[in-house]
């Protein structure tokens, strides 16, 4: 009797199986008809292709341009610049550089922090005229790219009618 049970449940198992494979390759059938365009011996060489050579990822930084660039750069170059305690060793060394290079006005800057202070001027430069920019621009990078351009200008910074603009263009028109 027991033999009897388990055969009749090992047939039904089997049976299953069988309309299980049968449903199986009925969807592939129909998957595979679906995709004609499709050549199923060529799918390991593009796949191995692919594998071995990824291609790059691009994000969606690589596809935007900027239509401000200079004010975008002043955006990121103004913070890093700021921060060199040998260039702006005050508040005051910050606000009197926006307002003699960017005609940034900062009122109460002796109630200001620092990083407040370079806050503000970075939102504020967000409102330049990006034409307008583009010498200075073109000078800061000069300038931020070399670490002897900095220490000149640190130097020159503590001179006798020193002048932000004047010190700039000189530097920046200077060839590497």
């Amino acid at each position: 009797m027991r033999d009897t049970k388990k055969s009749k449940s090992k047939d039904v198992t089997d049976d299953t199986k069988v309309r299980y494979a049968i449903d199986f390759i009925e969807e592939l059938s129909w998957l595979l008809d679906s995709k004609k365009n499709l050549k199923l011996s060529e799918v390991p060489t593009i796949l191995r292709t692919k594998l071995l050579s990824p291609e790059p990822k691009s994000g969606s930084a690589d596809n935007y341009i900027s239509p401000n660039p200079n004010i975008h750069y002043l955006i990121g170059v103004l913070p890093r610049l700021f921060q060199d305690i040998k260039l702006f060793s005050r508040n005051e060394d910050i606000a009197e550089f926006a307002n003699e290079v960017l005609g940034i006005d900062i009122s109460r800057v002796e109630k200001r922090s620092k990083y407040e202070l370079i806050g503000l001027i970075v939102c504020e430069a967000n409102d330049l005229d990006d034409a307008k920019l583009e010498n200075l621009v073109l000078a800061l990078s000069s300038i931020t790219g070399s670490s002897e351009k900095l220490s000149f200008m640190i130097n020159e910074k503590s001179s006798i009618g020193f002048s932000w603009n004047e010190t700039i263009i000189k530097l920046g028109l200077q060839n590497d």
